[in-house]
């Protein structure tokens, strides 16, 4: 079973990025073995929601906004995901990612969820 945290933060996507990058280099035991951190996505506003005609598409871009505002995040711009790769948490358990996540961008700009689903 796969063990996911997803992240969602009030920072635009590329300085989130770059954040990103420095975090993996920082850490590159923990992100090179335990964890796989993916790249930063946009979000997307309500007015630019508007703006996509196929439901579909639509739907899946929604998604992130309605989850980040279900969980106490106004305004999110971005969101990422990182993987756990090692089930035996030799490195970090997820806890202690998310609190490692807060500490590096800033606990008022991210809110993290355990497999898309519970706050941690």
């Amino acid at each position: 079973m796969a063990i996911d945290i997803t992240c969602y933060t009030i920072l635009d996507v590329g300085l989130l990025q770059e954040k990103l990058d420095v975090i993996k280099s920082r850490y590159d035991s923990v992100f090179n073995n335990s964890y796989v951190m993916y790249d930063a996505n946009e979000i997307l506003t309500r007015q630019q929601l508007e703006l996509i005609v196929d439901v579909v598409e639509k739907y899946q871009k929604e998604t992130d906004l309605l989850i980040s505002e279900e969980f106490g995040l106004k305004d999110a711009k971005s969101c990422f995901m990182i993987s756990v790769n090692d089930k035996y948490f030799s490195a970090m358990n997820t806890s202690e990612m998310a609190e490692l996540l807060r500490k590096e961008l800033g606990k008022e700009n991210i809110i993290v969820l355990l497999d898309n689903e519970t706050l941690i």
